[in-house]
């Protein structure tokens, strides 16, 4: 599970293609019987949860051991360089854990590595089946659907959390289904002689920008990478319009804080906790922890989050509903385990009914599983809320270039942050920067 704030949980950052070309190391299977052996399982650290993440670690151990005979030694990552670095050395080296976990923007770049198990037909029994998982989460498992490397194992599919009062007090009934009625109630919302603002950037984070301009343009009909992936459109009409339109919410429609340019997605979830913010958008469910220990407990809501682009009645003919990107982690066993009947049974193990609902209860995330998911969403009009969007989950370009565009589209938003600070910044600015990112990442595609 791997750590960031409660809004960047997804985890989209491998900055670096891993320079591998390498055959993988076969391993041969074991029988049913575990007894005396070992399987070894590599997860990110939970800064947020330590105390509860050794004691699911345990608590795991003792389930598998009492089902197998077997004993799992968990290791641990902080954070996708470290990842990288154990992901590498164990491809080159042949050896080092059986199951990685992975996010799901890391998994192509794991594939390209050739250093983990396609899984067959009969594989995916031994996890539970392909129909135990949301299908949107599988369109990430792999390079095409006989190429799947990884089983979907928590989700964390990205919403909109609205503050309930101030919607109320605003005559605002329901939450926004497209963008200009978002600006239109965001307006609505905003008593800046107060420090409350109807919506929030924040352009300094790492990860936030570039999926929420992907958001736009995605509903407008494009993307950053042409469908063979081969060709960067990071500066298309649509990109620029969607880069334009998130920094218009501070320069022409004043409804987010003019001093936020230096935020990061803690300073957004925290000006949200405070009462300060009418809409969020980019969260995952792993924010209401922290909401239900604030000022606006009881006070907020989750919505998906609007699909229309601003501006239109409706989508382009082209135009895909992305309610989110794809998100969550996965599964991976490495090809050189000699134990992965062990492992495809762990998989199993994590990702059936129980422990799936007992993971969310703890730490947040939703169940990659759809029977424990809908469970939940029976229940909970919060996490049912979650599972809309799931539906329309759209997976981001299964490339290995992925993570440098993340990167590059950074760092156009921190540029333009600091235009927009220093009273510099011009609509007519964005286009040059995107060019510039463009042609960046043309050239690192081979």
């Amino acid at each position: 599970m791997k750590t960031s704030s409660p809004r960047t949980r997804f985890w989209p950052s491998l900055f670096l293609l891993l320079p591998l070309i390498l055959a993988a190391c076969g391993g041969s299977p074991n029988g049913a019987n575990g007894s005396g052996q070992t399987l070894h399982v590599l997860i990110g650290i939970n800064t947020t949860y330590p105390t509860q993440q050794k004691q699911w670690m345990q608590q795991i151990n003792n389930d598998f051991h009492k089902a197998t005979g077997a004993t799992v030694v968990f290791d641990t990552y902080n954070g996708s360089n470290e990842e990288q670095t154990k992901l590498q050395s164990a491809v080159v080296s042949g050896s080092g854990p059986d199951i990685f976990s992975l996010g799901t923007t890391f998994v192509p770049t794991a594939q390209a590595t050739k250093g983990f198990t396609v899984l067959s037909d009969d594989d995916w029994k031994l996890v539970g089946g392909k129909d135990r998982f949301f299908k949107q989460q599988l369109t990430m498992s792999g390079s095409s659907p006989d190429q799947l490397i990884a089983v979907p194992w928590v989700m964390r599919p990205f919403a909109m959390v609205y503050n309930t009062e101030l919607f109320q007090k605003a005559g605002i009934t329901a939450p926004p289904k497209t963008w200009t009625e978002f600006v239109d109630d965001a307006k609505k919302t905003t008593n800046s002689s107060k420090g409350i603002y109807g919506a929030e950037v924040d352009p300094s984070d790492s990860f936030d920008p570039w999926k929420i301009w992907w958001t736009f343009v995605e509903q407008m009909g494009s993307n950053f990478l042409s469908k063979d992936s081969k060709t960067a459109q990071m500066n298309t009409p649509e990109a620029v319009k969607a880069v334009q339109f998130w920094f218009d919410w501070v320069t022409t429609h004043k409804i987010a804080d003019p001093n936020s340019m230096t935020w990061k997605a803690a300073d957004a979830v925290s000006a949200f906790s405070n009462g300060k913010v009418g809409m969020q958008i980019m969260v995952t469910p792993t924010v209401t922890p922290t909401l239900q220990k604030s000022t606006v407990a009881g006070k907020y809501a989750f919505a998906p989050m609007p699909t229309i682009p601003y501006g239109m009645q409706q989508r382009p003919a082209n135009g895909v509903p992305a309610a989110t990107i794809v998100s969550g982690d996965m599964l991976a066993v490495a090809d050189y385990s000699p134990v992965k009947d062990l492992a495809f049974k762990f998989i199993n193990l994590v990702t059936d009914d129980q422990h799936q609902l007992a993971w969310t209860k703890t730490f947040g995330d939703l169940p990659a599983n759809v029977a424990a998911a809908n469970s939940l969403a029976s229940k909970d009009a919060q996490t049912a809320a979650f599972i809309q969007a799931e539906q329309g989950a759209t997976p981001t370009p299964f490339a290995g270039i992925w993570g440098p565009l993340e990167v590059s589209l950074a760092g156009v938003s921190s540029k333009l942050a600091n235009e927009v600070a220093t009273n510099h910044y011009s609509p007519s600015h964005v286009k040059p920067l995107l060019d510039q990112a463009n042609q960046q990442i043309q050239s690192q595609i081979h």
